[in-house]
C-alpha cells in the first residue's frame, strides 16, 4: 500500500445521504479505499494539502497498482540504454554490426547499396529528404559499437555528423506509461463524477462499456478499443454491424473489424460504394488507432445531425479494421512501447514480420528487408502472415470499394502510390488531386502542414497495404474498379528533443488531430464516391 499525490486538483461529489449529494471542491491529497475505490466520506482530489481541520476525513494510502480498477503499466527493461541518434548515414556506412551466428549473409545482401544495407539493422525513425540525415534507434550494444567508431573516426558527438536525441528511451516509455497512468486516473475520476451528479437519472439505465465524453482523453489497450467498437455498436445499430472476427493473429488473437452505413428499415444493407479504412498495422503508431476511433465516433454521433455526414451514411458503406496487429499492440502495452512489427517467431531468437512489407504486390523487390532482426522485414514469402491474408482475403470479398487508407504514424504526409516504382501510376493526375486537397484542409483545421506525394517519394517499398489496393490482385477481386489509395502518416511532422513525440503522440493531442482528419475524411469520402477512378 503506497500514498498517491499527482498534483492535479479534481472536485468529487461526496454523497452526504442516501437522498442528498454534497459536492466538496478542496485541495488535498488522493485518497482511495485499499479496494482501490474512493472512500464516501473522503476527499477525492489530486495534490496540494487540505485547508483547515474541518471537512471529509482523509485516508492517505491507496492500492498504487490498481486503483479504479486501472493497472499502471511497468514495462520490463528491453529499452534500457537503447539510444535515438541523428547521423549521417552516407558518410557512416562503413558502420558494420554482428550477423547472428548460423544467418546467412547472402540472404540479408538482397540490397547492393551499402547505406541501405547497414539500416536494416536499425529501426530507422525518419530520414532527411535534402541530405542522408537519418534518425534511428540504436539498441544499447549496438550505440556502444556506433559509439566507439565514431570517436576512433575522431568525430564528436554534437556535430553535423551525428547527435544523441535520447539517450535511454526506456525513460522515454516509462514517462509515457506514467502520464497515461494519470490521465486515466483523472478520466475515471471524472465518470464517477458524473455518476454521482447523475446518480437518479442514470439509475434504471445499462451501464455503458465505455464513456465517450472522456474516451478521446487517452490511449486504450486493446480489450478496451474493442469494447468502444462493441459500445458503438450497441448505441448505433440502425449504423453499426459488429464482425467478431475476420480471422486471427499469429498468436491466435481475433482481429475484429466494423462496418458503417444508414441500414435500411427493415436492418437490411443495400449496396452501396465502400471506403476501406484501417489503422495499427505498425503496433507503437498508437495516434493511427485512436484516429480510426475518432472517425467511427465522428461518423456514428453526427448521423441525423450534420447534413453532410448524414448524406456519407446513406450514400456510403465504411469497411474498418481498427486494429490490423493485435499482437503488436499489446505487446506495446506490456514489454515494449516502441515495439513495430508482429509476433512472428522466426529463426535463431529473431521476432517479428512488418506487416507493412508482407502484402502480395511486389513483395521483397527492394525497400524491405530479408533480414529477421530488420525492423522492415518482409517475411518468409507474400502474405506468409495471418493478418495480411485475414485482410486481404476481406477486402477482396466486399467486391465495391472506391477508397482505401491505412492510417499510420508519423511525419505528416499523404502518400499516394506507388512505392514500388519511381514511375508514376496510371492514375497519378487523380491521385494527386485528392491527396492534395486532403493536405488543404488539414491545414484549414489546426494549421498542420502535411506533404502530398507519391510513396515513392519518401522512399523505396515493396509489399506495402497502399500498394496491394491499387495494385492488380485487389483490382482484380474489386470487380475489376480502381481503388484510391493511401497512406496517411499523421501528426507529429518529426521527433522533438528528446524523443517525446515521434511515435509517442502525447494524448492531449489525439482530439485536435481526430478533428483534422475527419473534415479531411469527409472531403475525401464525397469526393471519391461521387468520383470513383476510371479503368
Amino acid at each position: 500500500m503506497k500514498f498517491l499525490s499527482l498534483s492535479v486538483v479534481l472536485s468529487f461529489a461526496l454523497l452526504a445521504t442516501q437522498s442528498a449529494a454534497q459536492v466538496v471542491s478542496v485541495s488535498a491529497d488522493l485518497t482511495f479505499t485499499s479496494e482501490g475505490g474512493a472512500s464516501r466520506d473522503s476527499q477525492v482530489v489530486f495534490g496540494g494539502r487540505r485547508q483547515g481541520g474541518s471537512g471529509p476525513k482523509r485516508i492517505s494510502y491507496c492500492n498504487y497498482d490498481d486503483i479504479f480498477g486501472i493497472k499502471q503499466v511497468n514495462y520490463p527493461r528491453e529499452l534500457k540504454n537503447h539510444a535515438l541518434v541523428r547521423f549521417n548515414a552516407r558518410k557512416h556506412h562503413d558502420i558494420t554490426f554482428p550477423i547472428p551466428a548460423g544467418f546467412s549473409q547472402e540472404t540479408e545482401q538482397e540490397n547492393d547499396e551499402p547505406m541501405e544495407t547497414m539500416l536494416q539493422h536499425l529501426d530507422v525513425w525518419s530520414r532527411s529528404r535534402a541530405s542522408d540525415e537519418v534518425l534511428a534507434h540504436f539498441t544499447a550494444s549496438q550505440f556502444e559499437r556506433f559509439e566507439r567508431a565514431m570517436h576512433l573516426k575522431g568525430i564528436p558527438e554534437g556535430g553535423d555528423d551525428w547527435q544523441v536525441i535520447e539517450r535511454d528511451l526506456q525513460r522515454v516509455a516509462d514517462e509515457d506509461a506514467d502520464n497515461i497512468y494519470k490521465t486515466s486516473l483523472l478520466m475515471r475520476a471524472e465518470e464517477a463524477v458524473s455518476a454521482c451528479k447523475n446518480k437518479d437519472k442514470n439509475k434504471y439505465k445499462k451501464k455503458k462499456r465505455v464513456d465517450f465524453d472522456t474516451w478521446f482523453k487517452n490511449y486504450h489497450p486493446h480489450d478496451e478499443i474493442k469494447n468502444f467498437y462493441l459500445q458503438i455498436a450497441d448505441d448505433y445499430p440502425d449504423l453499426v454491424t459488429y464482425i467478431p472476427s475476420i480471422g486471427q493473429t499469429v498468436e491466435g488473437r481475433d482481429i475484429f473489424a466494423i462496418k458503417l452505413t444508414a441500414k435500411e428499415h427493415d436492418g437490411s444493407i443495400k449496396e452501396k460504394p465502400q471506403i476501406w479504412w484501417q489503422g495499427l498495422q505498425h503496433a507503437r503508431e498508437w495516434a493511427g488507432g485512436s484516429t480510426v476511433q475518432f472517425l467511427t465516433h465522428h461518423l456514428t454521433s453526427n448521423y441525423g445531425k450534420n447534413d453532410n455526414i448524414t448524406a456519407i451514411l446513406r450514400d456510403t458503406e465504411f469497411v474498418i479494421v481498427p486494429i490490423m496487429n493485435i499482437d503488436g499492440y499489446d505487446y506495446t502495452w506490456n514489454n515494449n512501447r516502441l515495439w513495430r512489427k508482429n509476433r512472428r517467431q522466426n529463426s535463431l531468437g529473431a521476432y517479428g514480420v512488418d506487416l507493412n512489407r508482407n502484402w502480395d504486390d511486389h513483395f521483397g523487390q527492394g525497400g524491405s528487408s530479408g533480414f529477421p532482426w530488420s525492423e522492415t522485414y518482409h517475411g518468409p514469402s507474400a502474405a506468409s502472415e495471418p493478418e495480411v491474408q485475414a485482410l486481404q482475403k476481406f477486402f477482396s470479398e466486399q467486391k465495391r470499394v472506391v477508397g482505401a487508407i491505412d492510417f499510420h504514424c508519423y511525419s505528416q504526409l499523404v502518400l499516394r502510390p506507388q512505392g514500388w516504382t519511381t514511375q508514376l501510376s496510371p492514375h497519378e493526375k487523380e491521385h494527386k488531386f485528392v491527396g492534395d486537397r486532403i493536405v488543404s484542409i488539414i491545414k484549414d483545421v489546426h494549421g498542420k502542414k502535411y506533404i502530398s506525394e507519391p510513396s515513392v517519394a519518401l522512399y523505396k517499398t515493396t509489399g506495402a497495404a497502399s500498394d496491394w489496393f491499387y495494385g492488380d490482385q485487389a483490382t482484380a477481386a474489386n470487380n475489376g474498379h480502381h481503388v484510391y489509395s493511401y497512406t496517411i502518416e499523421l501528426r507529429p511532422s518529426s521527433t522533438n528533443p528528446g524523443g517525446r513525440s515521434g511515435f509517442i503522440l502525447p494524448p492531449e493531442e489525439i482530439i485536435p488531430l481526430g478533428e483534422e482528419i475527419a473534415q479531411a475524411m469527409e472531403f475525401f469520402v464525397d469526393y471519391v464516391v461521387k468520383n470513383p477512378l476510371k479503368n
